[in-house]
């Protein structure tokens, strides 16, 4: 199987481990590639839907992998043993949503597990809870799909000291995704600069909100000064 983009980014940041779990599978495509790859001896598809589940099981068989990698029907991480897999991929949905799966399987993810979390949205409020509920950050990387940016962010148990520029850009993101960090910047600096004009026609107060968007907008600003 050949992944592109975020998917492959994902597939490649998961190290080589014994049993991967991945959430929210949909078609079970990083289940199979990593399988393929090496990466894990096997690996668990899972989704809260059955119809997925179908799409992944689908995939498992065409690439014969069904003595590597089962489906298992699942909200969240619910029907994970603790410890049952060494990395869980969370990936594809609201951080929000995410947020709500590592509440609900605090008790399932272990100091052993490494998460890989791909939000779509709300990765600023995905790193503030992550930091404020006993993980540490290790790295965030940054994968471009034309015109779109997703946001990659690898965790363990753990705490460490956190700084505006991960909360906002992500823990060591320069160095992680050198080749489109300027054009991430600038991306984030139009997405604030827009917010914030609205905030600012807007005939209800929105003092409060706007000092929350300008901090924000000023990070990014101050990192693409950085930029070499």
């Amino acid at each position: 199987m050949i992944l592109e983009g975020r998917l492959k980014l994902i597939a490649d940041l998961v190290p080589s481990c014994d049993t991967l779990a991945d959430v929210g599978t949909d078609h079970g495509y990083i289940p199979v590639y990593c399988v393929q790859q090496g990466k894990c001896r096997r690996a668990i598809a899972m989704d809260v839907n059955p119809q997925p589940l179908d799409r992944a099981d689908a995939n498992i068989k065409k690439y014969n992998l069904t003595e590597s990698i089962s489906t298992r029907l699942s909200d969240g991480v619910q029907k994970l043993s603790p410890d049952e897999a060494d990395v869980i991929v969370i990936a594809g949905m609201g951080g929000q949503l995410i947020m709500n799966i590592l509440e609900a399987g605090k008790d399932i993810i272990t100091d052993n597990t490494l998460l890989i979390l791909q939000p779509m949205l709300a990765a600023k409020e995905l790193r503030e809870f992550l930091s404020g509920n006993g993980y540490d950050i290790c790295g965030e990387y940054v994968s471009r799909e034309e015109n779109k940016f997703y946001n990659i962010i690898t965790v363990r148990r753990g705490k460490a000291e956190i700084t505006d520029d991960d909360i906002y850009i992500g823990r060591n993101l320069a160095d992680n995704s050198p080749d489109v960090y300027k054009d991430y910047l600038e991306y984030k600096i139009r997405v604030n600069e827009k917010i914030l004009a609205g905030l600012r026609q807007s005939s209800a107060d929105e003092s409060e909100r706007i000092e929350i968007v300008e901090k924000e907008l000023n990070v990014f600003v101050e990192a693409l000064k950085n930029v070499n």
